[in-house]
């Protein structure tokens, strides 16, 4: 008897119990062409922990930024004290929905069903932001009801669902079994979009299933994006559309898929194109010609920073000649050559663009960052090209800008000056106003340099030269790339430790200033403690280069990245 109740029990707590283990990803729409997941923190914690970033928060670095999150909040309690009592509320939960991210992450999925008309939905959903300590639900309950929009409630199973009455876009929400949140927005209501979820949605997908086998390390964040049906959709605008989309070759193309995670020390990302049909129009013009570290040119000692590719600048002139064919044959019927307006164009200039000028230019660039050369990145940094005629590329800059006709109140000029074993030209740009210097150039032992700043051109020949000492890898970059392969389509490198030191060193200054102007402001405003901030460059002692390797086996281009710190430049 005992035996047949505890069947009975299971039989009725089965279908419960099987919706509240399966995957968040049911709550996505079933077609989902963009999809990302992101768990957060807590279901990584051990993982994160091991990472270099993970190392320096569990030490005054954490300690620090935790201080500085709740002064934060205090000087945004205190600016907002005789604030509207509904602003003050929502801006008092708004750290706690803040919070529940990063403990939590969150999932969104994106279906375009048709364009014409337009059928979209997409769905957002925030894993235990429901609970009991949840803070987005009555946050979203207090907007609604500042706005004072009309909301509609509806019973759909056993969900909640509420619904504001808004034209053409709908907007719906529901806690998803006293745990998760979802928010639909879209065409399509959402106590419709409700009535579908049990069927599986986007869990179903064998997207979700082929991105839960990936294994290389310990995943966090994983996306895709279904780059054939997307243009499928944009196809279907019109025959026109679609029709460019062939003429270019992006058909070609058929998602892109990243994951991104944990690998000891290292945060780990994997980002993949797949291109598996052959390669027409612009994806054409994507070379899986590889370099290596020894092809690079002569760099500055104290770069903070680099990237190297095998991008050849003929291509980026090809591309823009397909894509204006392209255009030009679908929306105007090929009423215009465009190969012959460049005829035109060449005889008038007395160059030609495609033998020339872009002609000159081999299969590899190179892009740096050196604080000697520019304390700011986008002023320092510098652009150089590998060349393969020297000579004929100078004899056509010359001529291509000596044919620049005067124009009224404005004159262009390339003005040329030696320098150390070398010759600088300076664009420069004159009008009534006066004369200013856009960017100088150098053609130096087999590269083509641009840059902001004069001072880059100087250092890069002055190395060429041997009077300035070099860039070298040290030995723990060298140990990291002895791990990676050993020839690519391109690389970057960039060391987070110069300019974390640097961010950690202002925090002292500028918090004294904080503490000293904002109680004059504010009287009675809370000051930070600036005891907790820590050491910069004991702070930064767990960091190490990061490095992204991209390669090309002619199915998917595929760029994988190891990071102590990400920051932007």
């Amino acid at each position: 008897m005992r035996r047949g109740f505890v069947l009975l029990a299971l039989l009725l707590v089965a279908p419960q119990l099987a919706q509240a283990q399966s995957p968040p990803e049911r709550l996505l729409p079933g077609g989902s062409q963009i999809y990302l997941r992101w768990d957060g923190v807590d279901a990584h914690r051990a993982a994160f922990d091991k990472t270099a970033f993970g190392q320096m928060l569990k030490e005054d670095t954490g300690k620090f930024l935790s201080a500085l999150w709740t002064y934060g909040n205090e000087l945004l309690d205190y600016g907002l004290k005789n604030a509207d009592p509904n602003v003050l509320a929502l801006a008092k939960e708004a750290p706690k929905i803040l919070a529940g991210l990063g403990h939590n992450g969150l999932l969104l999925g994106i279906e375009v069903k048709s364009v014409n008309p337009p059928q979209v939905e997409a769905a957002f959903v925030f894993p235990k932001a429901g609970g009991k300590d949840g803070a987005l639900l009555p946050v979203i309950e207090k907007l609604v009801g500042l706005s004072r929009a009309e909301v509609k409630k509806t019973k759909v199973g056993n969900r909640d669902v509420s619904e504001l009455v808004v034209p053409v876009i709908k907007v719906g929400w529901w806690n998803e079994n006293d745990s998760d949140v979802v928010i639909v927005i879209g065409t399509t209501a959402a106590s419709d979009y409700a009535k579908n979820v049990d069927a599986g949605g986007f869990a179903k997908s064998p997207t979700v299933a082929a991105m839960n086998n990936f294994k290389e390390f310990e995943v966090w964040a994983r996306g895709f994006i279904d780059v054939t049906a997307i243009l499928g959709k944009v196809g279907e605008l019109a025959p026109q559309a679609d029709q460019l989309i062939g003429e270019l070759g992006l058909k070609g193309l058929k998602s892109v898929s990243f994951h991104s995670g944990f690998d000891g020390p290292a945060e780990r990302s994997i980002v993949e194109i797949d291109m598996p049909g052959p390669r027409k129009g612009l994806l054409a013009l994507v070379s899986r010609k590889t370099i290596k570290l020894g092809d690079l040119p002569p760099m500055p000692s104290d770069m903070t920073s680099f990237s190297a590719s095998n991008f050849n600048v003929k291509s980026l002139y090809d591309g823009g000649v397909t894509i204006a064919e392209a255009a030009i044959n679908v929306f105007a019927g090929g009423a215009v050559d465009v190969k012959e307006l460049i005829k035109q164009a060449e005889a008038i200039l007395g160059v030609r663009f495609g033998e020339d000028l872009f002609g000159s230019f081999d299969d590899l660039s190179v892009g740096y960052n050196s604080p000697a050369e520019g304390p700011i990145p986008l002023l320092g940094g510098a652009y150089l090209f590998k060349v393969k005629d020297s000579k004929k590329l100078g004899d056509t800059l010359d001529s291509l800008f000596k044919a620049i006709p005067p124009l009224p109140g404005l004159e262009i000029s390339l003005k040329k000056r030696k320098y150390q074993g070398g010759e600088i030209m300076d664009l420069r740009m004159k009008t009534d106003q006066g004369e200013q210097q856009l960017a100088t150039m150098t053609i130096h032992k087999g590269w083509f340099m641009l840059a902001g700043l004069p001072q880059s051109v100087y250092g890069f020949i002055l190395r060429s030269e041997g009077k300035l000492p070099t860039w070298k890898a040290d030995a723990e970059l060298t140990k990291r790339l002895d791990a990676l392969p050993k020839d690519f389509t391109a690389i970057y490198v960039s060391d987070p430790r110069p300019s974390a030191q640097y961010l950690l060193s202002l925090a002292p200054p500028i918090l004294s200033l904080a503490n000293t102007v904002l109680p004059q402001v504010l009287p009675g405003a809370p000051t930070f403690d600036l005891s907790v901030v820590p050491h910069a460059q004991f702070a930064v002692r767990h960091l190490f280069h990061n490095i992204t390797i991209m390669t090309d086996d002619g199915k998917k281009l595929r760029s994988d990245t190891r990071a102590s710190l990400a920051l932007p430049f």
